[in-house]
């Protein structure tokens, strides 16, 4: 069982970590070259309206989320209609939530651009809705532990997204087809990876009846990891439309280039460390103490060595390297430099601990630590941003983890596995 688990938990680790090199590689090609054939100013309005790409996996309300921690509890109890019954409900309740944000207006997001600049916005709201239900297709190979066939398919998006990006650029589109060349391709992927998993594994096929409990438990769960997805988003998601809003297109772009570093560094790091949420559920099933504990402080350790040397590596080389990168000097100072280092280190710290709240339910404090982090956050970036620049608000989500949702994690994953196996050895020893 141990052996099995840390097999499937290796190969997705394995295509995960191919899959983003594969995403650095578009982003060392298309970053470029959009800048190049939009402008500064239209890069900056590209940038806002990509970033929004994040609301697709926000807006199932933690319907997806919900599906890696209760597939592998079903499945670990021998009981696969009960994973059916959960994948109905979640891919129910995506449809539901897609019609319903259809049906009231969700396409107001545009309203709030400025003139002339709404109809990439438009195309992204449109784009967002539609990949509610067709984002948990990846959702569900993950909770089946075979999250490196989602792996795959989000390689197919890359290349097709980098390939329609380059064929806008030749043919000098504009900001609109820009956008929506980025957003077609993460749909015809998404649609393609859950026809897949629906199609191609006997435990996802959803069933024609909605079973009322699962639906309940799915909503339960989803709903706390709805709140716990809109704090950890709410840290830096919205930087690009607050540089813009606040310190106009170019501090927008230089905002852009610095979270797509930053997101792409600890992405990486994330993409490795996400096969262990489903492994900590299997692990907790199996009453696998010593695993968890063995795993939560090696895998921390792990993922802080490599942050750190690849923070030391962006210190030491990342101004000429963006330099030759953007063929653009836009003023990669030492002091950013090392504030996206910051940002990435200690945005890193949590993963391990939060997966293993995450597999064992612990969602409600979370929610609390993520909560009031992004609250404070928004009102020093506000305070930052005027005297400070990019680099202001930039500082906030390193600094927000530092203070409160690192110790706060390590403090509730220690104390959980602590109880647990406390709990475990009473059980044992009992007559």
């Amino acid at each position: 069982m141990r052996s099995s688990r840390n097999r499937k938990i290796l190969i997705t680790s394995s295509a995960g970590l191919a899959q983003r090199v594969v995403q650095l590689l578009s982003t060392l090609i298309t970053l470029p070259l959009v800048l190049h054939s939009l402008g500064v100013a239209d890069f900056g309005v590209w940038a806002a309206a990509s970033s929004l790409a994040w609301l697709s996996a926000l807006l199932d309300f933690g319907l997806g989320s919900a599906l890696v921690t209760l597939i592998p509890q079903s499945l670990g109890r021998g009981d696969a209609s009960l994973s059916r019954d959960y994948i109905t409900a979640a891919l129910y309740g995506g449809t539901a939530m897609a019609l319903l944000l259809v049906i009231t207006g969700m396409f107001g997001l545009a309203i709030h651009t400025p003139a002339g600049n709404a109809a990439p916005f438009i195309i992204a709201a449109a784009a967002i809705v539609v990949n509610i239900p067709l984002g948990i297709g990846g959702a569900i190979w993950l909770g089946l532990q075979k999250g490196y066939i989602g792996n795959g398919w989000q390689i197919v998006q890359i290349v097709l997204t980098t390939v329609l990006l380059i064929i806008a650029a030749a043919a000098h589109a504009g900001v609109t087809v820009m956008t929506a060349a980025t957003y077609g391709g993460l749909l015809l992927s998404n649609a393609a990876t859950l026809a897949h998993a629906l199609l191609g594994h006997p435990a996802a096929r959803p069933y024609r009846r909605l079973s009322a409990p699962a639906l309940r438990a799915v909503l339960a769960q989803g709903s706390q990891m709805f709140a716990i997805t809109v704090a950890a988003y709410c840290a830096y998601a919205f930087d690009n439309i607050l540089a813009l809003a606040w310190l106009g297109p170019l501090a927008s772009a230089q905002m852009a280039i610095s979270l797509r570093v930053c997101t792409t560094a600890t992405g990486i790091l994330g993409t490795l460390t996400i096969p262990f949420w489903p492994g900590f559920a299997d692990a907790i099933a199996a009453q696998d103490h010593h695993w968890l504990k063995q795993t939560l402080r090696n895998g921390t350790l792990g993922t802080a060595t490599l942050a750190l040397v690849g923070s030391g590596c962006l210190i030491v080389a990342g101004a000429p390297a963006l330099r030759w990168w953007l063929h653009q000097d836009f003023n990669f100072t030492p002091a950013l430099l090392w504030m996206m280092a910051a940002w990435i280190t200690l945005g890193t710290l949590p993963q391990m601990p939060g997966l293993l709240l995450n597999a064992v339910s612990q969602l409600r404090p979370q929610i609390i630590i993520l909560s009031t982090a992004a609250l404070l956050g928004f009102g020093v970036k506000y305070l930052a941003a005027p005297t400070f620049g990019v680099i202001g608000i930039l500082a906030v989500p390193p600094l927000m983890a530092a203070l409160i949702i690192n110790p706060a994690y390590f403090w509730l994953a220690s104390r959980w596995l602590t109880r647990h196996t406390q709990t475990h050895i009473a059980t044992k020893a009992a007559p």
